[in-house]
């Protein structure tokens, strides 16, 4: 087909491709795992086994790398499964710079894995170039990642002005074009090196398919790093799913540009609205990202927008019910227009405020829906039941969340503490002395001891005159006079003898007030002759997800840094099935 046509008419022929054994114009759903080689053992058409390369999933490739503008493509399990993998490709030390406003999941995925692998995440505004060309480590960033529209609150990133500062610094861009699509944005074209998509949303775009994609202009070592990571893990989707993103991509242009223009109208008719504070939308000239917006963004700016709904959290949570055509869904780019309260599904890490009310706009009617968002607000603000005629509103004022003014404080709250709180901990600017900070770490122990060094190193770097970071109360724990063993471990009064009561005076005073805050403790099961100490969680984190970093990265250093050569291995003997609570919570996100 003449690649030089319109990018609708590519996609709506699917590159006009025809089978060639049956001149069928769909293409047929190639559901087998492995393929025949010659009679000399040579692969035909480099095929072998679907874990490394199909027809079923090589088509949508071809198409979506047009549509990009790229070499080529590669299609994933999900949406994560393509961020995660770019990740993957990194090796530990390497440091990321990461949008503030970034995809929750992509957060805490960072959070609980990334980072305990020891790549250094550093979370910084990309919509200012002065902070981030401040963050940038020539040498040392490997990866700028950028999210634009930023979920939820439709940020604007400059792509071209990033990606000149990241390549100054030898560092690759990833473009998060989930929300953009190639319909109203092509980052390759911009300067990107890799554009990522969850196909699970528009590209698909009717809420049965899930995967993910990456774009790459090259195909280079770090694209050829990841395709190996691909293969290994097995991180390929179906066949099915590979079939139906193909057909979703044919109608990819219309659907945009219809839910593009009813996301406009509609935020247009909601900004103003009595019960809304704000309307976040990058086609209103209101939004501080608009003029970027309209240089960067070709034929529409998006099908999402969210409002920040007068009263708090509790009247967006009591509009959300009201609701009566909008779906209270997750998810995005579909046929049904969705709302959700990003912050109950995000948790407290979240940097969303709680009067936020996101949407994803369908194909829907401009009227129909209009109208349902409308009738919910009116019944909210004026008390009624659903359905009674409201009265005019009266203006209650919604909290602002003050930002503490320290610049290491700010660097604290905006930075860090999101990351100890995904990983199950929490983290607090306390003051400054001098040439010290001093922070205060809560929850669980693991969650700062893999952000130990990133923590000193980015209030370094924010502030060179400071020269100690003093993160309580593990600090004190590590600075403690290690015991010295000897004959019958002879102590003070008040102290065990064994080296098992010793711990657990230890875990008492030090760790399990910190794990207390989730609802557990750490027991002492045992110390095995070879110096094993065996240990159980009990209470609210048994089971929990994050137990293996508490032991691992919390727990198990304090006690090789308290205790020395007496403590030769640590084991967690929990029965993690029978916890009372035993899966990952909200409180932990």
């Amino acid at each position: 087909m003449d690649w030089s046509l319109s990018p609708e008419t590519l996609a709506a022929q699917a590159l006009g491709h025809v089978d060639p054994a049956t001149r069928a114009l769909v293409s047929p759903v190639h559901m087998s795992t492995t393929f025949e080689r010659r009679p000399d053992n040579t692969l035909v058409d480099a095929r072998g086994y679907s874990r490394a390369d199909s027809p079923a999933f090589e088509e949508p490739e071809r198409l979506l790398a047009a549509l990009e503008g790229g070499a080529g493509a590669m299609l994933f399990s999900s949406g994560m499964a393509a961020a995660t993998s770019i990740f993957c490709a990194l090796v530990p030390g390497d440091h990321v710079l990461i949008p503030r406003i970034v995809y929750w999941g992509l957060r805490k995925w960072l959070s609980e894995f990334a980072v305990s692998w020891g790549v250094d995440v550093e979370y910084v505004d990309t919509g200012d170039l002065a902070a981030l060309a401040g963050a940038l480590r020539p040498g040392q960033t490997r990866l700028v990642w950028v999210e634009t529209p930023a979920n939820p609150t439709w940020d604007i990133t400059d792509i071209e002005a990033v990606v000149a500062l990241a390549h100054r610094a030898h560092a690759r861009v990833v473009v998060d074009s989930t929300v953009s699509t190639p319909v109203l944005t092509r980052p390759l074209a911009l300067g990107a090196d890799l554009v990522m998509h969850s196909a699970t949303k528009a590209l698909n775009g009717h809420g049965d398919v899930l995967a993910g994609a990456i774009v790459f202009p090259h195909d280079d070592g770090f694209v050829q790093r990841i395709r190996a990571w691909r293969r290994s893990t097995g991180n390929v989707p179906g066949p099915m799913e590979a079939w139906l993103l193909l057909r979703g991509m044919r109608t990819l242009y219309v659907r945009v540009r219809h839910s593009c223009a009813t996301a406009l109208a509609l935020a247009e008719q909601l900004d103003g609205h009595h019960c809304v504070t704000t309307v976040l939308y990058p086609g209103l000239v209101s939004h501080p990202g608009h003029e970027i917006a309209v240089r960067q963004m070709d034929g529409g700016f998006g099908t999402m927008l969210s409002v920040q709904v007068r009263g708090g959290e509790a009247a967006a949570l009591e509009v959300l019910s009201r609701l009566e055509l909008v779906k209270r869904a997750t998810s995005l780019g579909g046929t049904e227009t969705l709302v959700e309260h990003r912050k109950t599904v995000e948790g407290p890490s979240s940097p969303v405020p709680a009067d936020l009310l996101r949407i994803s706009v369908g194909l829907e009617a401009l009227d129909d829906i209009a109208a349902d968002l409308r009738q919910a607000l009116d019944a909210t603000a004026s008390g009624e039941e659903p359905g009674a005629t409201p009265r005019a509103a009266a203006v209650r004022s919604v909290p602002s969340r003050r930002l503490p003014l320290d610049p290491v404080a700010r660097l604290v709250e905006e930075s860090l503490r999101p990351t100890a709180i995904a990983r199950g901990g929490g983290l607090g600017f306390v003051e400054r002395r001098d040439t010290e900070v001093h922070l205060e770490a809560t929850g669980s122990p693991g969650a700062l001891g893999p952000m130990r060094d990133a923590i000193d190193r980015q209030i370094r770097r924010h502030d060179p005159s400071i020269e100690r970071v003093f993160v309580g109360p593990f600090d004190a724990i590590a600075i403690e006079p290690r015991p010295e063993p000897g004959p019958g471990h002879a102590r003070a009064p008040g102290h065990g003898h064994t080296l098992a009561e010793r711990i657990t005076e230890f875990l008492d005073a030090s760790v399990n007030p910190a794990i207390a805050a989730h609802g557990g403790r750490v027991v002492v099961a045992g110390v095995a002759p070879d110096a094993t100490v065996r240990l159980r969680f009990v209470g609210g984190c048994q089971g929990c997800t994050l137990s293996e970093v508490t032991l691992r990265q919390g727990v198990e250093p304090l006690l090789r840094e308290r205790f020395g050569p007496e403590v030769v291995a640590v084991v967690d003997i929990t029965d993690h099935r029978a916890g009372r609570a035993p899966y990952f919570t909200a409180a932990k996100r």
